[in-house]
């Protein structure tokens, strides 16, 4: 099954990214290669050896051998050919199970050590690497705030780089090339971050062929298997040195508390979705919650509005309806992961998994949905009339930098205060110096109070600081905003007040009337977390 693919600027990252990259290839596939690491940090050009880019320093890129060792040879740093020759040592058991009957043993044949020619090495060991820096310095270039602050290694290790003589008989002409190989990212105490595997077995032709022009068809096909596995890397590189993560600068907001924000998470039998909270990366969190079918249903449930989504579960036949909905910290990255339990034997291609930073006072929506056997993990935000719309999430990062992840601030959204006086009702955005709005406390100002509640309420995080002569006040206006906020309380985060705890004590009278002025000093000086869901 296929994952989803969460989005990236992938345009930006092709042009500054590959256009260097088949040259590059040309020109290391016609260069003799040597079957030993190459060195940690090397650069493109000469010109580079004498200034090397700062990149360097912090990502080493390797190549050798892999570590697990064959059964009857090393790994193939060097081109193996196995020819029926190879099998003459085996018994006639073992020459039978390699060369006789519809089905031959392939795989022992695979492992027979054959012969190796030391001048054609591994597309892993030189090849690979060498493109593998240009494609890492163009993308510190593209983006430089991607500069790990430690130091990590990818490793290209090369397992299998084998011509196999196919067919039952040893008058059959055909070799089939095979090669196997990882990509490791490693940190800087050498555990292991991520790895990619490529794998290709389906290029076949006489070894004459192969043979032929210096093995050139071998050096043509090593070039555009470097190709595939380099294109593995270009879609893992943004999630193995991740650029700073935008998040709200919640420094803003009284005593540093933003809103918190809502999540409502499917559940389904067989697969398990795992929230992250307040989450660097898989290592640096504060939760970890693990949604399942059977510790789910109906219970923790926030009000978080009915999406299209929701209506649909709840009319599939023969399925029970199982989600969880949960508070997270607003203005901190959130990550998702979701995957098949081990017991259900089946499993996604590549993770599902995606961070972003939850705005506070947003409600979302996550999904893991199989489909025409693709999988994919669905985040969405959900707006107070039930409407969606995707979220944008980025990879998780492979590797963590031991820090909260760093931020780039944007503008947090603020508060609108609202006076209640006998007749009228004065609404100012605390945040503005614009003239405040004025309406007549009357069933004719209902549709621009609406009006103004609605743009509050579709700004994630604005709370209301609403001001009233006292707690017994009513009025056409306020029992209208009364019944509003009790029905969308996250949508509308407010504070009553009674203007007797507005005004200065010193001036405080039995009816005085309170200013706009004084109740937005006052309003501004309360911690956001009293601005709780009524």
């Amino acid at each position: 099954m296929a994952q989803r693919r969460f989005p990236t600027r992938t345009s930006l990252l092709a042009a500054a990214l590959l256009a260097p990259l088949a040259p590059l290839a040309a020109t290391s596939a016609a260069q003799p290669a040597s079957p030993h690491p190459t060195p940690a940090a090397a650069t493109d050009t000469a010109t580079t050896t004498d200034h090397p880019a700062p990149w360097t320093d912090r990502v080493q890129i390797q190549s050798g051998p892999a570590g697990a060792l064959k059964r009857m040879h090393a790994p193939d740093v060097a081109l193996r050919i196995v020819t029926p020759d190879d099998s003459e040592a085996l018994t006639p058991k073992g020459l039978a199970l390699l060369f006789s009957g519809n089905e031959p043993d392939y795989f022992q044949r695979n492992n027979l050590p054959g012969s190796i020619i030391e001048g054609q090495a591994s597309p892993a060991i030189t090849l690979m690497p060498n493109v593998a820096k240009a494609l890492v310095g163009g993308y510190f270039r593209y983006a430089p705030d991607a500069l790990p602050a430690q130091t990590s290694i990818l490793r290209f290790s090369a397992d299998t780089w084998a011509l196999v003589h196919q067919g039952n008989t040893r008058k059959d002409p055909l070799y089939r090339l095979n090669h196997s190989s990882t990509i490791e990212q490693r940190r800087a105490d050498g555990t292991l971050a991520e790895i990619i595997s490529c794998n290709d077995s389906d290029n076949r032709a006489t070894l004459e062929a192969w043979q032929a022009d210096d093995y050139a068809r071998l050096k043509a096909a090593a070039q555009m298997i470097t190709m595939k596995c380099i294109e593995k890397l270009v879609k893992r590189i943004p999630a193995m040195y991740p650029r700073p993560l935008a998040a709200e600068d919640v420094s803003a907001y009284a005593d540093g508390a933003a809103p918190p924000a809502r999540v409502r998470v499917y559940a389904a039998l067989g697969r398990t979705t795992t929230l992250y909270t307040d989450a660097a990366c898989r290592e640096d969190y504060r939760d970890r919650i693990d949604v399942k079918y059977n510790n789910a249903g109906d219970k923790g449930v926030l009000g978080i509005p009915v999406t299209e989504t929701l209506r649909s579960k709840e009319n599939e036949r023969f399925s029970m309806l199982s989600y969880q909905e949960y508070e997270v910290p607003g203005g901190k990255p959130l990550i998702f992961e979701a995957r098949f339990d081990a017991s259900s034997r089946v499993y996604c291609d590549g993770k599902l998994s995606g961070q972003f930073v939850a705005r506070p006072g947003q409600d979302y929506e996550v999904e893991f949905e199989v489909a025409d056997k693709i999988c994919r993990l669905h985040i969405r935000q959900v707006h107070t009339d039930g409407s969606v719309t995707p979220q944008q999430a980025r990879p998780t990062p492979t590797i963590c930098e031991g820090t909260r992840a760093p931020v780039r601030i944007e503008p947090r959204q603020d508060m609108q205060v609202l006076l209640f006086t006998p007749g009228k009702l004065q609404i100012q955005d605390a945040s503005q110096n614009s003239a405040p709005q004025q309406l007549s406390d009357d069933a004719n100002a209902n549709a621009a109070l609406q009006q103004v509640l609605q743009q509050a309420s579709s700004t994630p995080g604005t709370r209301l600081c609403i001001v009233t002569p006292g707690s017994t006040y009513s009025s056409p206006l306020r029992d209208a905003l009364w019944n509003r906020v009790l029905e969308s309380p996250q949508a509308l985060p407010s504070l009553w007040l009674e203007a007797a705890a507005v005004t200065p004590s010193h001036s405080a009278a039995a009816g005085a009337q309170v200013d706009l002025a004084t109740a937005m000093t006052h309003c501004k000086a309360i911690p956001i977390k009293e601005f709780a869901a009524q």
